[in-house]
């Protein structure tokens, strides 16, 4: 990896989150339909991919975002240590807490919640955040075996915004992003 920047912008942390996902997701799941660093009213980007897989893949697509702005930055995300993953937590241990987790309903950090629950984990706090903690050291290792590439997609977004299918295979270019994701599967266990 190269050296980080001083400061980065929203932007650009941005970017590299969508890219992070869009990396991860094409390489174990599918590759996604559009991956877009265009703000709407629920989020300042989005990647669009199938959300049918294992959820083994699933929820390290989720955390895939965040891997690649800690990457980036060299700081994990406030939202996975901070008030957000804890309600995901806590509304998915206490159905009737649910409705105080609605900040957090849709976030890649409930969806991996949410996923993480489908794999048979005992609904209580610490065997969540275990699992959690778990899968997100391998969404972190997927995306740094595929760092050139995350790199290479998030400058794609920056200078167009959005990226379709295509355009998506054309930012990834000849970086192979399928044999070190493998890879990484393989030493957690997963293939």
């Amino acid at each position: 990896m190269t050296s980080r920047p001083t400061r980065i912008t929203k932007r650009e942390r941005t970017a590299h989150h969508e890219a992070g996902h869009a990396v991860v997701s094409a390489a174990i799941n599918d590759a996604p339909r559009l991956v877009s660093i265009i703000a709407n009213d629920y989020s300042l980007g989005r990647s669009r991919y199938a959300f049918e897989g294992p959820p083994e893949r699933l929820v390290q697509i989720h955390l895939a975002g965040f891997a690649a702005e800690e990457l980036l930055s060299g700081r994990q995300s406030r939202q996975l240590r901070g008030l957000e993953l804890g309600m995901s937590v806590m509304a998915a241990v206490n159905p009737l807490l649910a409705g105080a987790a609605s900040p957090a309903e849709g976030s890649d950090q409930h969806l991996a919640v949410r996923e993480i629950l489908t794999m048979g984990c005992a609904p209580n706090r610490d065997s969540i955040r275990a699992e959690f903690e778990h899968f997100y050291a391998i969404a972190r290792a997927a995306v740094e075996s595929v760092w050139p590439a995350v790199v290479a997609v998030a400058q794609a977004l920056l200078e167009r915004c959005e990226l379709g299918r295509d355009a998506f295979s054309e930012a990834v270019g000849a970086h192979d992003i399928y044999a070190p994701v493998a890879a990484v599967q393989k030493a957690y266990g997963l293939r």
